[in-house]
């Protein structure tokens, strides 16, 4: 016992916390700049599919089936280490949330799917009554519905999406989980260590999830949405 604790000292004392608290960071930025990337990509899928239009829906459909058939730590490495063959190379920060953005918008385009069949059809006529064309029907009255439906949904979406983070790891990203491990080579607290980094994780993750909860006693209507978690 008298060692543990020894352990919990070392790793809270020095620069340790400074580097937890800045892998933290970068999880957070990581995280937060890929739920943007699938945001715009996931509605643009969800809008195409729901609608069926011609080619772009049964390539949007492909393109789903595609990445949700692939892990996310090879999308990870065809991203980072294999673009650089065809000419493209990427820092690792951009390299992450490229990656992780791709394969969180097949995750959301179904999220937002859901949204726009929660939406009553009739919608889209009243807007037209009101003298909108169908563009600007779906864009200022079905689209703000549907996204009052899915947005408890895309806040699980983003605790997905910070879980899968810790992958980032292989592509030389110095996020949470890589300075965890920084900190087991320098000190050989294996233990100690991944248990605070376990801690972290839950704390940050369980506020996020207290939120999403808030938010979907709030706005829950209609269709349950499709959710997931990265394991």
């Amino acid at each position: 016992m008298a060692d543990l604790l020894e352990g919990f000292r070392t790793i809270f004392s020095g620069q340790y916390p400074l580097l937890l608290l800045q892998g933290l960071g970068l999880t957070l930025a990581v995280s937060l700049s890929a739920l943007l990337v699938s945001v715009v990509i996931g509605t643009l899928l969800g809008l195409v599919r729901f609608f069926r239009v011609p080619l772009l829906a049964p390539l949007g459909n492909a393109y789903v089936d595609v990445v949700r058939g692939i892990p996310l730590i090879v999308l990870l490495s065809v991203v980072y280490y294999g673009l650089p063959t065809l000419g493209l190379t990427l820092p690792s920060f951009p390299a992450a949330v490229m990656a992780l953005g791709l394969y969180s918008s097949a995750y959301t385009s179904e999220i937002v799917r859901g949204g726009l069949s929660s939406v009553p059809i009739g919608q889209i006529e009243a807007g037209r009554s009101l003298g909108l064309s169908r563009q600007q029907a779906v864009r200022h009255v079905v689209l703000p519905q549907a996204w009052r439906v899915a947005l408890p949904s895309l806040g699980n979406e983003f605790i997905s999406l910070i879980l899968g983070s810790s992958l980032a790891s292989a592509v030389t990203l110095q996020e949470l989980f890589s300075q965890g491990r920084y900190i087991t080579n320098a000190t050989y607290r294996q233990f100690e260590v991944y248990a605070v980094l376990a801690v972290m994780y839950f704390v940050l993750t369980f506020i996020l999830t207290r939120v999403v909860r808030g938010l979907e006693r709030r706005f829950s209507r209609g269709e349950a949405l499709p959710q997931r978690r990265v394991i």
